[in-house]
């Protein structure tokens, strides 16, 4: 096949004898490309990106060997080398502005690190700066939904834009201040690109360590000066520590906020640790300093050296209320009618409280099991607040979307959660009108994608959703603003058919085909992917899905209120992902069932699916009636692990003893692939999976239960079963220093709070002249190191946030032994449950297995060189001790044998008597128990054998076990010991 020539301007750039020749080549070329696709299209294929990057490498100062004339003036030489650097950062901007299609291409060559190169080089110019960063947004902002084979999740953008020496080029370009036009914009670009592709946790912590958050800090700091809010006293406190030497500038009046907040909002997300790190900036100290309490002048005495102490009757008295606070309007006190979390039915367990999240989706942050203490709230919150009131549009939803982040974190007081009610609700519900328009729209940033109006309400449903999730007191508020209605009618809208002003891109019928396979990468289109408007939707979609799911956790009403709306065949539409084989043409979208989704929707809708069956209703209704169960069994099988994970959790509950889909999982050969998943290397899949196989086996056909066993392995079962739950904290390095004491290890944090690293559940209930500004600004007094966070502030994030990586990974590692235990459980639930017993001792090999349990439950030392007092005692943490205490209940209520068995083993008992005292009421509940199908008379022929199992237990010191528990505080502990007692007393008395 011929290969056609290529295009005359093309062919000039690669004949250029001079750097104005190929100057002029690459301009024509630019008023060439500049709105033309199919023109983008013909130059790809003809290698434009090829020559580009060739004038980006070898024309750049400093990249090449100056080939510079004697008579030539080197200056004008740079000059005109960094011109041709422009023009080609001009093209490349323009390929960019055509989508996904062209961005393929552009990430197979070298062009987007070369260009990374030249902005962190110390000598890259300020004009420079501007065509790179607007570059890197409009990729950023055209970067393709993750679907499929065709998109996988590409994070290849970020991992170049956030290693450490672009890091530093950030830090830099945030830290300058407000001086001029070009400089503010470069801030604003710099921001706004963190907030669009700051996704993944390492580089939320890269941006941390090195100094980003701290100059983003500052610029709201700036802001704040600006806008008139920095507290009083504050130029008095300049001097000490953690502050900085003076006053922020304040930020201009043309000065973009929302950019700053996005960006801080997506850093912190997800880590309290990040969040301290922000509100302990020298900018945020020094315009919000922390008050501290004062004395009396009475109590302040001077002694005979002239130093000054306080008197034995002094009490310190806090300052005057935050002027802030007198901003903000009054609101009715919280309702206290609130009930606990509940659902319409907890999952199978052994009755302990289930610390299972209600998130129905994965989560990007948290609620922090304890809110700041009433004095330790930064008084950023309430200035945030007071923005969101007197501010507009995107400026007013970043605000609220870093309040929501800082709530949930548990750094904003509890009294603050009515003041969401009446305050924040409102504005976000107000949001979601169809006639809700931004004031003035064409003053808004607009990337020439969808207008500033779509990519608000876009984003208002997530923060809706982020702000309720867990809070019941919120959700009513929300629900009783219309926002279920509201939204359902939304997600109805977004199966509308979408219509696009562009039209399909011309070709001639005659052009000659190309052998695509023979084309270089750099050379070759990549798919289109959705269309801006498709994107839009899409996102929106899934935002709305995911308010959805945040409001209706706990209330029963509230999920029949969403069938009632009819939207539940919707929420089955969204779980269908878009076929592998679909071609995506950006011009002609199309938005049908049959047309998919991204997965973020999928996932979205999985988790939305999986709220409402937890309604028995629900389930029994309106989700068998729509077709539940097969989407989500077509989920188990996605080329995506978080969609197999999201898709697990949904049939969780389906997989319920009395959910009408349990013998549809089992027909449809699901278990196969759930015992597949239990074997994963993704925690967080085997936990799901676990846990819905748990569902299956109880009070399942024996042969169900025996294939289980066999499909998952005796051998893996035993493994898991078998580890040791503490060993992990042995291997801590002595950087983390902890303190070891007592019964636990910890360690407090940045709030003070004691963290207990080895237990870390033990409490749980569970981010030119003509350019400069006319107001000009005088020369800041602030210097580059700043944002360098000192050594003790930086070592403390770096601890923290080893300290939770260590923590979660402790922690899914012990729910997948406690899934696996209550599997063990759940399968001698039930009918037939004695021969299932008999099944795993000859399986598990008894002795090996009783052993195991015995092992798992007894008090321990662990070992630890780098401190002086290495040993110290530990507890097995609650979660493993009440399913292992849970195993041996229905196992003591099996035959004769079994009792036997558990009675007289050589040491499972006596572990488990260390915890009749326990500070958990269900594990001490647990421990009666076991104690009552040891001696509970079943049968008259087993009266001597639970004489002899009587005595047994008082040998060892049962009955002293249970007096100390005869006025528990706890009614149900106390009754079933009374129970006990009578039993013990009757068979062997004392």
């Amino acid at each position: 096949m011929t290969r056609a020539a290529a295009p005359p301007i093309l062919l000039q750039l690669h004949s250029a004898e001079s750097v104005p020749s190929q100057i002029i080549a690459l301009r024509s070329l630019k008023n060439e490309l500049i709105g033309h696709d199919q023109r983008k299209e013909a130059y790809i294929a003809e290698g434009i990106i090829p020559a580009l990057a060739q004038v980006l490498t070898s024309r750049w100062p400093g990249t090449q060997a100056l080939d510079v004339l004697a008579s030539q003036d080197p200056t004008t030489h740079i000059a005109e080398n960094r011109e041709a650097c422009l023009q080609a950062t001009l093209i490349v901007g323009s390929l960019a502005q055509g989508g996904p299609t062209f961005l393929t291409p552009l990430f197979a060559s070298n062009i987007l690190p070369t260009l990374l190169s030249i902005l962190s080089s110390p000598d890259c110019p300020e004009e420079f700066c501007l065509p790179i960063l607007r570059l890197l947004n409009t990729i950023a902002d055209r970067l393709p939904l993750q679907s499929q084979e065709q998109w996988p999740r590409d994070t290849h953008l970020a991992d170049l834009v956030f290693t450490s020496a672009n890091i530093g080029f950030l830090r830099r370009t945030l830290s300058q201040d407000y001086q001029s036009m070009r400089k503010q914009a470069a801030i604003e670009l710099t921001a706004a690109l963190i907030g669009k592709l700051c996704l993944e946790e390492t580089h939320k912590t890269a941006l941390a360590e090195s100094g980003v958050l701290d100059a983003l800090a500052l610029k709201i700091a700036s802001f704040v000066v600006a806008k008139g809010f920095v507290l009083p006293g504050a130029e008095e406190r300049l001097q000490e520590p953690g502050s900085l030497e003076d006053i922020p500038l304040p930020a201009p009046s043309s000065a973009q906020l929302a950019p700053i907040l996005r960006a801080v909002a997506v850093i912190i997300e997800q880590s309290k640790w990040r969040a301290e790190h922000f509100l302990s900036s020298p900018g945020i100290v020094t315009v919000f300093p922390r008050q501290v309490p004062g004395f009396a002048p009475s109590d302040i005495r001077k002694a005979p050296w002239g130093s000054t102490y306080l008197s034995g009757s002094a009490v310190p008295r806090h300052l005057a209320t935050n002027p802030m606070e007198q901003l903000l309007p009054s609101v009715p006190l919280a309702n206290s009618k609130s009930t606990p979390n509940s659902a319409s039915f907890p999952p199978l367990g052994h009755g302990g409280a289930q610390r299972r999240p209600s998130h129905s989706f994965p989560p990007p942050f948290s609620l922090a099991e304890t809110s700041a203490p009433e004095d330790d709230e930064n008084m950023i919150v309430p200035w945030l607040l007071c923005i969101l009131r007197s501010e507009q549009g995107v400026v007013t939803l970043m605000a609220a979307r870093l309040v929501t982040v800082l709530f949930r974190l548990g750094l904003a007081k509890k009294h603050r959660v009515p003041m969401f009610s009446y305050l924040l609700i409102p504005i976000l519900i107000r949001m979601l009108d169809k006639d809700f328009r931004l004031a003035d729209e064409d003053a808004a940033n607009y990337d020439g994608l969808i207008s500033p109006t779509q990519r608000l309400k876009e984003e208002a449903p997530a923060v809706l959703a982020n702000l309720v999730m867990d809070d019941q007191d919120l959700q009513r508020h929300a629900v009783e603003g219309n926002a279920l209605k509201r939204l359902s009618q939304l997600l109805k809208e977004t199966y509308n058919p979408v219509t696009e002003s562009s039209r399909p891109m011309w070709h001639a019928e005659d052009a000659p085909a190309r052998d695509i396979e023979s084309l270089s990468p750099e050379c070759r289109l990549g798919p289109s992917g959705y269309s801006p408007t498709l994107c839009h939707v899409m996102r929106y979609r899934e935002n709305i899905l995911k308010a959805l799911a945040a409001l209706v956790p706990f209330k029963d009403e509230y999920r029949k209120a969403i069938c009632e709306h009819g939207v539940v065949p919707y929420i089955i539409d969204a779980l269908k992902p878009r076929p592998s084989d679909a071609l995506a043409d950006a011009s002609m979208p199309r938005n049908t069932a049959e047309d998919g989704n991204p997965i973020p929707t999928i996932l979205a809708a999985c988790g939305t699916a999986r709220m409402l069956t937890r309604s028995v209703s629900v389930l029994r209704t309106s989700l068998i009636d729509a077709g539940v169960a097969e989407p989500l069994f077509t989920l188990l099988r996605h080329s995506d692990t978080e969609v197999q994970i999201a898709a697990t959790a949904a049939i969780c509950n389906l997989a319920l003893d009395f959910s009408p889909m349990k013998e549809a999982i089992i027909s449809a050969n699901i278990i196969p692939i759930l015992c597949e998943h239990a074997h994963s290397t993704n925690t967080k899949l085997q936990i799901e999976s676990l846990w819905a196989l748990k569902h299956m086996v109880y009070d399942t056909a024996n042969d169900i239960r025996m294939n289980i066993v066999q499909t998952l392995g005796p051998q893996w079962i035993m493994q898991v079963i078998s580890r040791d739950p503490v060993r992990a904290a042995s291997r801590l390095g002595p950087e983390e220093e902890l303190d070891v004491s007592g019964i636990a290890m910890g360690r407090s944090n940045s709030a003070g709070e004691q963290v207990d690293i080895l237990n870390p559940m033990e409490d749980a209930a569970q981010w030119d002249e003509d350019l400069k500004m006319t107001d000009t600004m005088p020369p800041s007094k602030m210097s580059l190191d700043m944002f360098l966070p000192d050594a003790r502030r930086r070592r403390k994030l770096v601890l923290d946030g080893t300290l939770a990586q260590t923590t979660q990974s402790r922690q899914d590692d012990i729910a997948v032994q406690e899934q696996t235990y209550d599997l063990l459980r759940n399968m001698i639930c039930g009918r037939d449950a004695p021969e299932m017993i008999e099944y795993l001792f000859r399986e598990l090999d008894q002795d090996e297995f009783l052993d195991t349990i015995a092992e798992t439950l007894r008090p321990r030392t662990i070992q630890l060189p780098h401190r002086r007092e290495s040993t110290a005692p530990l507890h097995t943490p609650n979660e493993i001790i009440a399913a292992a205490a849970a195993l041996i209940i229905h196992m003591a209520a099996g035959h004769p044998r079994h009792r036997r068995l558990i009675a007289f083993h050589h040491e499972l008992l006596q572990s488990l008597g260390n915890y009749f005292n326990h500070s958990h009421k269900e594990i001490r509940l647990t421990c009666v128990w076991v104690v009552i199908n040891l001696i509970y008379e079943e049968d008259q022929n087993d009266r001597e054998g639970c004489r002899e199992r009587a005595v047994r237990l008082r040998s060892l010191g049962f009955a002293d076990k249970l007096l100390s528990l005869e006025d528990d505080s706890e009614l149900d502990t106390k009754e079933r010991t009374k129970t006990a007692l009578h039993l013990l007393n009757k068979l062997s008395p004392a």
